[in-house]
């Protein structure tokens, strides 16, 4: 679990500074120069090691699946972020873990035990209070959370791109896998920068330098994090990884309400909380 928890810190700074930069440079913006940065130093590692890419052949199609699920995953998440609040988004996210497991169990035949199955529904209404200010409610007055509809998009993308992650690194090797698999991202990433090109000329990179930085720190934030997924996936169970590294709510949660300002309502408090314990649950099974 040590690797799905090294991923985990990764990924929660990364929500975090991604909160932050996404909001003054855009989601897309961000996401980009934080993508090519990943893309490019991990073709570094690639070159600078003794990888045969020969065997890459037979799951090139695969590799596709991945890169254009995950550019997707990429862009919904950090679009989540620039929209609404971290200690919201960020729990959402998480949900990741629970169509990688299922995944798991459907493709790979992994079986989890009784104790998994209760995480995985105590994970689900957490979810639930996260997204809900239930007192507006009661009130006939709630509406739909900024950004719900990208970061629902973005956990379950999310869960399908780790899961090809996983498999592709049992497979060729996490260098091999997660090199491809960034490679095939700015494909997509090139695409959405096409089609939402005019945003982005919008909101301009002229100066400003620190976010610029900021992007790319998140880039190297998350290849850490996505390296370490990639390794633990070649000795340990998808499912375990998965679980483990969804915990990064606790940190990105943590970093908004002391840095943001960012107050949940109550009942979302208890929400990140049952979310949480659902995926130790999971972890524990």
């Amino acid at each position: 679990m040590l690797f799905g928890l090294v991923a985990a810190l990764g990924w929660g700074l990364a929500d975090f500074f991604g909160a932050v930069v996404g909001r003054k440079l855009g989601s897309l913006a961000t996401v980009l120069i934080a993508q090519m940065c990943s893309a490019a130093l991990v073709t570094v590692v690639l070159l600078g090691g003794d990888h045969d890419l020969g065997g890459l052949t037979p799951y090139l199609g695969w590799v596709a699946l991945n890169g254009v699920v995950s550019a997707i995953a990429y862009a919904s998440h950090y679009r989540a972020l620039e929209l609404g609040p971290v200690a919201v988004v960020s729990p959402i996210g998480a949900t990741y873990a629970l169509v990688g497991v299922a995944l798991s169990m459907i493709v790979l035949g992994e079986r989890p035990a009784a104790l998994a199955l209760i995480g995985g529904a105590i994970t689900v209404a957490g979810v639930m209070l996260t997204s809900t200010d239930l007192r507006k409610l009661r009130a006939g007055t709630h509406g739909t959370p900024p950004g719900l509809p990208w970061a629902l998009v973005a956990a379950v993308t999310f869960g399908v791109g780790g899961f090809l992650l996983a498999y592709l690194a049992k497979e060729l090797g996490w260098v091999t896998a997660l090199w491809s698999s960034r490679v095939a991202q700015l494909a997509g990433f090139a695409i959405l920068g096409v089609l939402r090109r005019g945003d982005m000329a919008g909101r301009g990179l002229s100066g400003k330098p620190w976010v610029i930085a900021g992007a790319i720190g998140i880039g190297l934030i998350d290849l850490v994090a996505v390296a370490s997924y990639s390794i633990g996936n070649e000795t340990e169970f998808a499912s375990i990884l998965f679980v483990s590294s969804a915990v990064f709510p606790l940190i990105a949660v943590v970093l908004s309400v002391a840095f943001l300002q960012e107050r949940p309502v109550p009942n979302q408090y208890v929400g990140v909380a049952l979310v949480v314990a659902g995926l130790v649950a999971l972890g524990m099974a």
